[in-house]
């Protein structure tokens, strides 16, 4: 038993769900960014209690919801396409969804992943994770399925 534990991949700390890294991003953002979070929680975040961290998990867990959702549905509309960037109007188009939803989409999206002007970059390693016959109803059990390396 020992020799085959010792042969097994440690995981990637940075690897993790798109739904984590989303609702990570978004305790964050609701403190005002890393500095004032890590003021606020501690470098190791430390300063939370285990019911302080669910109770700001659960605050910020709507909007991560919504952005991760946005950035599998921005994946499985370009494996769909069969393109390797998508247009904030391309995404549109395809869902059908109205426009001040969509920018309103866009918009979190970046508050939370400021480094990014689109989901494009995520998209991209999304799409490999993608079953190509998934409904577009199932897409929305994703984001807590797909893994992702930031």
């Amino acid at each position: 038993m020992r020799q085959v534990t010792e042969h097994v991949r440690k995981r990637d700390s940075r690897r993790d769900s798109l739904l984590a890294h989303c609702i990570a991003r978004a305790v964050v953002h609701e403190q005002g960014g890393i500095d004032a979070a890590v003021e606020a929680y501690g470098p190791s975040a430390e300063r939370l209690s285990k019911w302080a961290a669910v109770k700001a998990a659960s605050r910020a867990t709507p909007k991560a919801s919504r952005v991760a959702s946005f950035m599998v549905m921005w994946s499985a509309a370009m494996l769909d396409e069969g393109v390797e960037e998508f247009s904030i109007t391309e995404y549109q188009r395809y869902w059908n969804e109205g426009e001040r939803q969509t920018y309103r989409l866009q918009k979190e999206f970046r508050e939370l992943w400021p480094e990014f002007e689109t989901p494009n970059e995520f998209a991209r390693q999304i799409v490999k994770q993608l079953d190509p016959k998934v409904s577009k109803r199932d897409i929305v059990m994703l984001p807590a399925r797909i893994q992702v390396l930031v």
